[in-house]
């Protein structure tokens, strides 16, 4: 699992490696604390999206890719993305984390989600360029990479 941000303020998390064959747009929720900071990870919530969120956890429910853990409750048809925080947050101290944890608000901006053949999510692409400070600021806990630094070839489907 691996994070990517753009200049223009765009988070890519690429969830697991394959090849895109499908892209769909669809509402995206992640959770800020009070300093603006991302936290936990992401939420989806099926019913008004365009693919199946039960196909699309599917790669993910039986282990943890990468430290990624992925939750589904199919009778709400909502998942959540548990994305592994960075060295940072590790070591803060036990209240620092709890307080650095504290929900403040979410933003949900309408995001870019690629599939796999079999319709599993391999990665999205997240707009913040309106909600937050900075990328930098709003992913300080976790791992992440400049996409302009980046020498991984962050995947694309073909046009149709």
């Amino acid at each position: 699992m691996r994070i990517f941000a753009d200049a223009g303020g765009t988070i890519h998390v690429q969830l697991r490696e394959g090849e895109v064959a499908v892209e769909r747009r669809g509402e995206i929720i992640v959770d800020l604390n009070h300093d603006g900071h991302w936290i936990r990870g992401f939420e989806v919530i099926g019913g008004m999206l365009d693919f199946s969120l039960g196909a699309a956890t599917k790669p993910f429910l039986s282990s943890r890719l990468g430290g990624l853990r992925v939750t589904y409750d199919e009778e709400a048809d909502a998942a959540y993305f548990y994305l592994p925080y960075n060295r940072r947050f590790m070591k803060l101290r036990r209240d620092e984390q709890q307080a650095a944890e504290t929900y403040s608000h979410s933003v949900n901006p309408t995001g870019l989600y690629r599939f796999d053949a079999q319709g599993g999510l391999l990665s999205v692409v997240i707009p913040t360029a309106d909600a937050v400070k900075s990328a930098e600021d709003f992913l300080s806990f976790f791992d992440h990479e400049s996409l302009a630094e980046c020498s991984a070839r962050v995947p694309r489907a073909e046009p149709e």
